[in-house]
């Protein structure tokens, strides 16, 4: 696995992408530790809708409903349109 520094990693960008592209691991060091390595990436590693259960789904709208009975969610009113409106304020 081939290691270059920081300074190298700048100077090579397009040539360290293109490796990663192809499967080739890379490491980054800064100094002598090991910092981060590039990793290929594709279309379904970054989806906007991930999938959620339903389960999952219920048991956060069961949390906000808690908390907004609480108060603790008082700021965003007392519905997801008066929630959307105050978070689109900010």
């Amino acid at each position: 696995m081939p290691r270059v520094n920081l300074s190298q990693a700048k100077a090579h960008l397009n040539a360290l992408i293109e490796a990663a592209e192809k499967g080739e691991q890379i490491v980054i060091m800064r100094g002598p530790r090991p910092t981060v390595t590039p990793l290929r990436v594709t279309e379904s590693d970054i989806d906007p809708h991930p999938e959620i259960s339903l389960g999952a789904l219920s048991d956060f709208e069961a949390e906000i409903q808690s908390e907004r009975a609480a108060g603790q969610l008082s700021h965003l009113g007392q519905s997801e349109s008066e929630a959307i409106s105050a978070l689109n304020a900010l």
